[in-house]
């Protein structure tokens, strides 16, 4: 293959895993973000500050906690972009893995709906970034 199709294939594989990362790194923080959200009733405190003019009543742990989330999985799908295709795959099977084991222990819901739905659109984009790899 000439360089300058190893560019543009390269760079195809690099575009696909970083599509692969936006729904990795949701499906990291669905979970435990929409969890807080009913515990704190952060929808429905934002909408009844928003009808009362004043700020919403959620507590700051609440919102660090939401923060805290956000930050992890934005950490994970930077690191799923950065890594081998081997590693990429482990970092996959163990996010699932773990989120699996959350959502047998706290019951089926919504929210673990939402999050394995993530986890195999971005199960499904990054099988079409390796294919690209070997292709």
């Amino acid at each position: 293959m000439s360089p300058g199709r190893e560019d543009i294939a390269g760079r195809w594989q690099r575009e696909a895993v970083r599509g692969a990362a936006a729904p990795f790194g949701l499906a990291c923080a669905a979970l435990p973000v929409l969890d807080l959200c009913e515990q704190h009733s952060v929808v429905e405190q934002i909408a009844a500050g928003l009808q009362a003019g004043a700020l919403p009543a959620v507590p700051a742990a609440g919102w660090l906690w939401l923060g805290y989330f956000a930050a992890v999985a934005a950490a994970a799908a930077s690191l799923l972009t950065r890594r081998a295709s081997r590693a990429r795959w482990r970092l996959l099977v163990a996010c699932a893995g773990l989120h699996g084991c959350y959502a047998l222990a706290t019951g089926l819901r919504a929210a673990v709906l939402v999050s394995l739905g993530l986890f195999a659109w971005s199960f499904v984009a990054l099988r079409a970034a390796d294919a690209l790899e070997r292709g």
